[in-house]
């Protein structure tokens, strides 16, 4: 657990009070957290799905990128009843808005 008065909580909270750019980049840093908001936007949207075109990522490290995201309101996780029970993942509308963003980013990380 980390201390809430150590320097780098304190940074944090400075540099997103600072810049909102900050806040955004938290929302959206990992690993996989991109893949996984363009995937889900594609209609990937099941774990298992997620799982298999993604590769070499772990059920907890899949598991906890989609718990944040939804956490941050980027996706939505719906519960379908049946045997066996399914788990979709949609993006909600702030999710969609930054579809745009991230193929700006591709773009630019290409030149």
């Amino acid at each position: 657990m980390r201390k809430e008065n150590s320097s780098n909580a304190i940074n944090k909270e400075f540099l997103h009070r600072s810049c909102k750019v900050n806040e955004a980049m938290d929302l959206i840093s990992g690993r996989w957290k991109a893949l996984i908001i363009i995937f889900i936007g594609e209609k990937t949207n099941r774990f298992s799905l997620l799982k298999a075109v993604l590769g070499n990522i772990s059920d907890q490290t899949l598991g906890r990128q989609l718990k944040e995201l939804e956490n941050a309101k980027l996706i939505t996780r719906t519960i379908i009843p049946g045997v066996p029970v399914r788990v979709d993942y949609e993006l909600t509308e702030k999710g969609k808005s930054l579809l745009p963003i991230l193929d700006a980013l591709e773009e630019w990380g290409i030149t």
